[in-house]
């Protein structure tokens, strides 16, 4: 149902602009100057300042034909480092890649490219539609700094799609695990390491107790507990006094969060006073959970419609985070869409040509879905 020619062809334009995490100022004018050729009028917000970036958060609504519920489409604008003089390239007929001194970038320049083609198709082709909130949110790739600074006050839709996820197409994301950082200050008692060893506490060592006593790895299906970081000690004879330790962990279910907090508390402190030291504790909320019903309205739409575009719909739980952590904590309840592209983050990232057209029709499909049983209202939007 996509143009090929065209959607590949927004890709690649898209590819070329830099725009890492706080830089999507280009990427951003690129997108607006596409929605403004299909007369959608678009504002951006303030998210940048948040943060310091130089571009907010890009905003448009399409009016719906339909009296349905409103759905939000959403993708990101930014990507890791590097993409400046990013050259694409088609090693394989159906294949887009860097020229491998880059990232490609197709996380989440595909995502913005397949949102943008549904909306020309459904103006093409007069697509009976309900109303659309667009959001291409910035800073997604350090931390989805843009969801949340997003009024979400401001836009209809309580359900929505992220175009977001390198999951084979036909596969959807219901659900990803909240992430807390903590860090554990461990204090010792300096002492000479040779002339007075007895009279030191071993922050190392209490550390190196606690960490032993950690359940690290998986918790389930998407959560997880690590031990990211250590830094401590001055002198290799010196006891030293001072460790600090930077970890993480991720559930969906907020009562596991509360089983791993405690988990890591009793470890650090019972190790510490064990020793004679002490520790502080510090705990940072990274970006919500979410966990999606087979019976929410959203899943059953994207399950229909996936179907009804002739692919196998594929429920998924994904150990990471995306913008739909964050929307769907704050009351968008959202389903990331697998898009196909492959080997993210690295100089190897592909984006199959046919994953483009295929996500298209995915998409669309989805948005059909959704009307099938409305009817049409006179005039526009509902």
């Amino acid at each position: 149902m996509a143009d090929q020619v065209r959607v590949i062809e927004l890709f690649l334009q898209l590819a070329k602009v830099d725009g890492t995490s706080g830089n999507e100022g280009g990427v951003a004018e690129v997108v607006r100057q596409r929605l403004s050729e299909l007369s959608i009028v678009t504002t951006m917000d303030g998210a940048g300042s948040t943060f310091g970036g130089q571009s907010g958060n890009l905003i448009g609504h399409v009016p719906g034909t339909l009296p349905v519920p409103a759905l939000l489409l959403c993708a990101h604008l930014d990507t890791v480092a590097p993409t400046l003089g990013l050259k694409p390239q088609f090693p394989a007929e159906d294949l887009i890649t860097s020229d491998g001194s880059t990232i490609l970038g197709a996380d989440d320049r595909a995502g913005i490219a397949i949102i943008i083609e549904i909306l020309q198709q459904l103006s093409e082709r007069n697509i009976p539609h309900g109303p659309l909130d667009l959001v291409f949110t910035v800073c997604e790739e350090a931390g989805m700094h843009g969801a949340k600074a997003l009024d979400v006050s401001n836009l209809k839709a309580t359900v929505g799609l992220i175009f977001d996820s390198s999951a084979p197409c036909g596969s959807f994301v219901v659900e990803a695990p909240a992430a807390v950082v903590f860090e554990a200050v461990v204090h010792g008692r300096a002492a000479h390491a040779a002339v007075w060893p007895e009279k030191g506490v071993h922050a190392i060592q209490i550390a190196a107790q606690a960490i032993s006593r950690l359940k690290q790895g998986r918790w389930g299906t998407t959560g997880m507990l690590n031990i990211g970081t250590i830094r401590g000690g001055t002198a290799i004879n010196v006891i030293p006094d001072r460790v600090e330790i930077l970890g993480e962990f991720r559930s969906p279910h907020p009562e596991e969060l509360q089983t791993q907090k405690a988990h890591v508390r009793e470890a650090f402190e019972e190790s510490a006073a064990a020793a004679g030291g002490s520790v502080d504790l510090t705990w940072t909320p990274k970006y919500d959970g979410f966990s999606l019903d087979p019976e929410e309205p959203i899943v059953c739409a994207v399950t229909q419609g996936i179907a009804a575009a002739g692919f196998e719909p594929k429920s998924l739980r994904y150990p990471g985070g995306s913008d739909a952590n964050v929307l769907n904590g704050r009351g968008i309840a959202c389903v990331n869409l697998g898009l196909g592209y492959r080997n993210v983050h690295s100089h190897q990232e592909a984006m199959p040509v046919q994953c483009l057209v295929d996500s298209v029709s995915i998409g669309l499909s989805i948005i059909q879905s959704l009307a099938a049983k409305a009817l049409p209202v006179p005039g526009g939007e509902v």
